[in-house]
């Protein structure tokens, strides 16, 4: 019995030596499988009827970019002339390791030979593995901070974030932003293990000379050199796959310079930071000399700014390490050289700023772009590039800046921020003198003080220029590198501090980075749970653990990992007006969104329209190689036959990918600016400029692509304006203004807001294609009125804001004819004519040269009433007056040379107008395109009309041309306005047909009309036939009109109840 118990207690004591040195292994696969897991939920939303399709928009170009690479393998697209009509584009965050290990997976699975579909499929899981692998390095960096149960601890954090981590590595958002938290993530681990392993074995000077250059047999360094050229192999890495990344570069130099002051002040040596950090830095340099496109100094792209900025942090590494040795042996006072190495630091910068190669620039924009808080005003349009707490999403959220972190992160966020404090204040908690703890007592008063005192950031930013949100950070980083110079710093926790100041920088300037921001906080919290478990004695092995532990410390430990990991992480939490969801239940909510519709446009193009190359039958089709091979150029000649389509640049990408047609615009901002200018010009002719003055092919554009978000304010209409500068100072104020619904009944109560819209925007090449096809538009006796109001706002000031007038609970009116309308307005300069929905303020002149082609097949009309609909009701009107008579989805424009129509036979100097009505048939509706010419005194006119009505089926993509889906149901009918005379009413008229050839510029274009005399004796009682012309307003031209349609759609009970009740 003796004997089997033994055995027993030998058995088991194996078991727990199994457990204790391997349970991190099974716990980590479980912790990356259920990331997997939750990230894969959705995969089954994005195959629709087989295709393969993509979350955002740079996913799309990713697909292009790997599927070029599985055709090439392994290199990378030099350059695309498929985007960025009419000049090209060399992308150099695309086409980067991360295309490349996705093509090589894609082409070991498909043995070589990957379908189109298999390739789509690989890249879109290749998020979910990103964000699943990520905590790899999460463990292992928690790991060397404070053991391997933290590490673990640090693991399921990440794990379990609901936020943008979450969101950028779920399946079908391929974009890099997926890998680019994994590969960053690994690069520090690196470090981190390198810094250590460096200031275990103290590789000086004297080391490596012997070791290295006398013996020639590494012993001492064996472990630094390894783990440094490995550190230098990953941040390399990290660049390969996102050459941005060279901002990490930038953190290590940043910590060098912190770093090596600090050792010296505190009469230790530097060398062995410098050795690592040398070593490391120079492998980057290499590495990025391999992968080196341009020679200029670019972020975005592989340049020389990578490997000159690894090369001058090894460099400095050196000098300040050869400079600490000469401070010591002349017994200088340490505490000069701080001083001298930010002297040597500006004398650097000066000099790179005088060299005419723009480095510094480069360096100091994009510095301020992603860690200086404050966006430029363009890069408010990108959601991504938005501040993380931007007054308009704390106002979404219903939130103050704590509760739209807390929805982030949960509690997560301040734990980890407690965790970094205690980190680097408790070397000097540990030194001990009175000092010390007065720098920290100091240092978190200040801290607190700009937080809860945001006076004093504004005050400086007042005396200095400094944004105050700068000042803070200045102000903090100054705090921590002051810490430095009283007590001595670990490398490897340093580093991390300085690295965690940075990514929280950018997080807070650009809402993305909230990626990198994750791993941050996931780290910090494994460090705060293996301090935990030091204060109640836990930070024992697993078996000591089991053996000895008390009941208070398990209650300890429960009640930290409840606290850390129970708000918003595993239990829903309300704040503001937001209701969080955990990881795995936020992860099911995932979808292509919006492509799968403009799918519908793209796939029409695709197949009726001519390839690109072949426009006009030019026969060029084959130079167009959709995954050709292009030498790299500032500007692509195009062959004849080549063509742009012109749209926001939100849609480039699906256009070059699903339409396989080349954007004039495209998500990289190319084209951003001509794009606004285009779509927003006040007339015709101002659009053909933007088009002739790009390149030499610009105005072989021959698309315009428009969505609903475009034409509506309070979607993306707003984007455009801010890009717009083909005027000066117009801005979104000049399109739409913005009224203020106060409740006279309930003491003047603020309501809301609500949006007119200027003649300026219903002038809007944009608003003339969306909302009208390229019609003429009359006013309609309509009239929107408001009176200036002076209230108080929050903090007490006195403003006057655009109101409702006294009494009233709406601001629109309608009247029963033009003339009424206009005189109340005439005697009231708060009020204009329309505004509202469709109906514009004056008369909108007919687009010449554009016509409608397609449109998708899905409505977007309840989209336009989520959007607009709240407006409305403030405004005291039916929401419904907001949605076009035609609310498409997408609508697609051909830009033509159109048919020129000399008439003759009409009365002198009148106007004369064309109307054809032209059918959508998926949409199974007409629409009437309508313009007027001025006769002159022989009652001779000219006008281009861009709508044909015959010889459709000669035309297709097969000899270069549309194969137009919207077509007229009959000829044009030429008209005058009927006047009286001798008791008849009398019109000239005439029906004109117009060939498909005439308008495409396959023929002549000119075709000859003459109208002709009718009269009609006016029946007292009766109507007058059909010979009278009539506008695009329904009423003769040049008539008031009648409102009965419209009072009808501005008004219905639900909106007259509410009008009653505020009145």
């Amino acid at each position: 019995m003796g004997s089997r118990s033994e055995t027993d207690d030998g058995r088991g004591q194996s078991i727990l030596d199994l457990v204790e040195d391997w349970y991190q292994i099974p716990a980590l696969l479980l912790v990356v499988g259920a990331m997997f897991a939750f990230r894969m939920q959705s995969y089954s939303n994005f195959i629709r009827d087989g295709e393969v399709f993509f979350s955002g928009n740079d996913a799309w170009y990713h697909y292009r970019s790997t599927m070029y690479t599985v055709q090439n393998w392994p290199s990378t697209m030099p350059f695309d002339p498929w985007t960025g009509f009419p000049y090209g584009t060399f992308a150099g965050q695309f086409g980067t390791l991360y295309d490349q290990i996705v093509a090589t997976v894609a082409l070991i699975v498909g043995l070589g030979s990957p379908s189109p579909e298999l390739v789509a499929k690989t890249l879109l899981v290749a998020p979910a593995v990103a964000g699943a692998l990520a905590v790899i390095p999460v463990y292992f960096i928690g790991k060397r901070l404070a053991g391997r149960l933290s590490g673990l601890f640090g693991a399921v954090v990440l794990m379990l974030l609901p936020g943008s981590f979450l969101n950028r590595t779920l399946v079908g958002v391929a974009d890099h932003n997926a890998v680019e938290p994994l590969v960053m993530a690994l690069g520090v681990a690196g470090l981190v293990v390198a810094l250590q392993k460096a200031e275990e074995t103290m590789p000086v000077w004297e080391v490596i000379r012997e070791e290295l250059f006398e013996r020639r047999e590494v012993d001492t360094l064996s472990e630094p050199l390894k783990w440094s050229l490995f550190a230098g192999f990953l941040v390399g890495i990290y660049i390969w796959t996102w050459p941005p990344g060279v901002v990490l570069v930038g953190i290590v130099g940043v910590f060098l310079l912190v770093k090596i002051p600090s050792d010296v002040v505190n009469e230790r040596t530097p060398e062995p930071t410098a050795f690592a950090v040398a070593t490391s830095m120079f492998v980057v340099a290499v590495m990025a000399l391999i992968s080196l496109e341009i020679t200029s100094f670019s972020t975005n792209d592989p340049s020389l700014l990578q490997p000159g900025a690894a090369l001058s942090v090894a460099v400095a590494a050196v000098f300040f390490s050869w400079l600490a040795r000469v401070w010591e042996s002349t017994n200088l006072d340490t505490n000069l050289y701080p001083v001298a190495v930010a002297g040597i630091a500006v004398v650097g910068i000066g000099v790179l700023a005088i060299l005419p190669i723009g480095v510094v620039d480069s360096i100091a924009n994009n510095l301020l772009r992603i860690v200086g808080f404050s966006a430029g005003a363009t890069a408010r349009t990108i959601g991504e590039a938005q501040p993380f707490i931007a007054p308009s999403t704390l106002q979404r959220y219903g939130v103050e800046a704590a509760g739209r972190i807390s929805i982030e992160y949960g509690l997560t966020f301040f734990t980890g921020l407690a965790a970094a404090v205690w980190l680097h204040t408790r070397p000097l908690v540990k030194r001990g003198s009175t000092r010390a703890y007065g720098y920290v007592a100091g240092a978190l008063a200040v801290i607190a003080l700009i937080f809860l005192v945001p006076a004093i950031p504004g005050g400086i930013e007042s005396v200095t220029g400094v944004d105050e949100q700068v000042a803070g950070l200045l102000i903090v980083s100054a705090l921590i590198v002051g810490s430095t110079f009283l007590a001595d710093y670990d490398a490897d926790k340093l580093f991390l501090v300085v690295w965690a100041v940075f990514i929280t920088s950018m997080a807070f300037t650009q809402v993305r980075f909230n990626y990198y921001l994750a791993i941050v906080v996931a780290v910090f919290n494994a460090y705060l749970f293996g301090q935990i478990l030091s204060w109640v004695d836990l930070d024992v092995s697993a078996r000591e653990a089991v053996d000895d532990i008390d009941g208070y410390q398990v209650l300890a430990v429960v009640a930290s990992i409840l606290l850390i990991l129970g708000p918003a992480l595993a239990v829903p939490i309300t704040v503001g007006n937001t209701q969080t969801s955990p990881a795995w239940q936020s992860a099911q909510n995932n979808g292509p969104g919006a492509v799968t519709v403009w799918d519908e446009s793209l796939e029409w193009m695709q197949g009726n329209t001519p390839e690109e190359g072949n426009l006009g039958g030019a026969g060029n089709a084959e130079q167009m190689q959709y995954y050709g091979t292009y030498e790299r150029t500032d500007d692509f000649e195009y062959p004849e036959g080549a063509y742009g389509v012109m749209s926001w640049w939100d849609y480039g990408h699906w256009i070059t990918v699903e339409g396989e047609r080349v954007p004039n615009a495209n998500p990289f901002q190319q084209g951003a600016t001509s794009a606004a200018n285009f779509l927003l010009a006040p007339n015709e002719t101002q659009s053909e400029e933007v088009l002739t003055s790009q390149s030499t092919e610009g105005d072989q554009t021959r698309y315009v692509m428009v969505d609903w978000q475009m034409a509506t304010p309070g979607s993306k209409f707003g984007a455009p304006t801010v890009f717009y500068d083909a005027e000066e100072n117009v801005s979104r104020d000049d399109f739409v203004r913005t009224l203020y619904r106060f409740d006279d009944e309930n003491e003047g109560q603020f309501v809301g807001t609500t949006s007119v819209r200027t003649q300026r925007f219903y002038n809007s090449t944009m608003t003339k294609l969306y909302y009208y096809h390229g019609s003429a538009q009359t006013p309609s006796p309509i009239v929107v009125d408001w009176e200036d109001r002076q209230v108080q706002t929050g903090g007490g000031e006195a403003v006057t804001v655009p109101a409702n007038p006294q009494g009233e609970g709406t601001f629109v009116q309608t009247f029963d004819n033009m003339s009424a309308a206009e005189s109340y307005v005439e005697e009231d300069d708060s009020a204009q004519i329309g505004g509202v929905g469709q109906y514009p303020a004056e008369r909108v002149e007919a687009l010449e040269h554009y016509r409608l082609a397609h449109v998708s097949d899905t409505s977007a009309a309840n989209s336009i009433l989520r959007t607009t609909g709240r407006e409305a009701q403030i405004a005291g009107i039916n929401p419904q007056a907001t949605v076009p008579s035609n609310p498409a989805w997408v609508k697609t424009f051909e830009r033509v040379p159109g048919a020129t129509v000399e008439g003759s036979g009409a009365p002198a100097n009148t106007n004369v107008t064309a109307q054809v009505e032209l059918r959508i048939p998926n949409t199974n509706s007409t629409f009437a395109y309508t313009q007027r010419a001025e006769t002159d005194e022989n009652g001779n006119f000219e006008m281009t009309l861009p709508y044909s009505t015959a010889g459709y089926d000669e035309y297709g993509p097969e000899n270069g041309y549309t194969n137009v889906s919207v077509r007229a149901t009959s000829p044009y009918t030429i008209s005058s306005p009927g006047t009286f005379e001798n008791g008849s009413i009398v019109t000239y008229q005439s029906n004109l047909s117009v060939s498909e050839g005439d308008v495409n510029g396959d023929d002549d274009g000119t075709v000859s009309v003459e109208l002709e005399r009718t009269e009609q004796e006016l029946q007292i009682g009766g109507g007058s036939g059909d010979s009278e012309s009539t506008d695009e307003s329904g009423s003769t031209d040049g008539s008031d009109g009648s409102t009965s349609d419209t009072q009808s759609s501005l008004s219905d009970s639900a909106v007259q109840t509410d009008v009653a009740r505020a009145n």
